[in-house]
């Protein structure tokens, strides 16, 4: 239920920060593939890191690694945010190909144009996507810091 909350006020925010001139919506398409692209490329390497420290841990640390009930759902998590992010970032390189395209269904509301509410709701939409996008990179990296410090703690346990 909280999640559904976040939800709509992101939404919300979304549709208040959303703009129907050209100028606005064509900063973000030309500029947020590249961004989260990017993104997901350095948690994939933070990622890699992780698996490495793991990898070059004692025997002794492996096996609770493998045994922990909290690294299962570390792994767990971590591979469902990276699907979100490859989802956000093939919507986001998307939606400005699925604005172009004319829809056989026109919507009329508050008597705003069709032509009007289209592009409200397409910036609308990219600002969503691209915030759960930033939103899920800012959980990414702080797990996967704290997996980091934990790492080095049971590093040092073991010297």
């Amino acid at each position: 239920m909280k999640s559904l909350i976040y939800l709509a006020v992101l939404a919300f925010v979304a549709i208040l920060f959303s703009s129907v001139e050209q100028s606005s919506y064509h900063i973000l398409e030309r500029t947020l593939p590249p961004v989260l692209g990017a993104c997901l490329g350095g948690v994939l390497a933070c990622t890699s890191i992780v698996v490495s420290v793991l990898s070059a841990s004692s025997k002794d640390t492996k096996q609770k690694a493998k045994t922990s009930e909290k690294f299962s759902r570390f792994i767990i998590s971590l591979e469902r945010d990276v699907k979100i992010l490859v989802v956000c970032l093939c919507l986001i390189v998307a939606l400005p190909y699925l604005r172009t395209l004319e829809y056989p269904i026109t919507l009329s509301l508050f008597e705003l144009s069709p032509q009007y509410l289209k592009q409200k709701l397409f910036s609308a939409s990219e600002i969503f996507v691209a915030s759960i996008g930033f939103l899920v990179i800012y959980e990414l990296v702080t797990v996967l810091i704290t997996i980091l410090k934990n790492m080095m703690v049971i590093h040092d346990s073991e010297t």
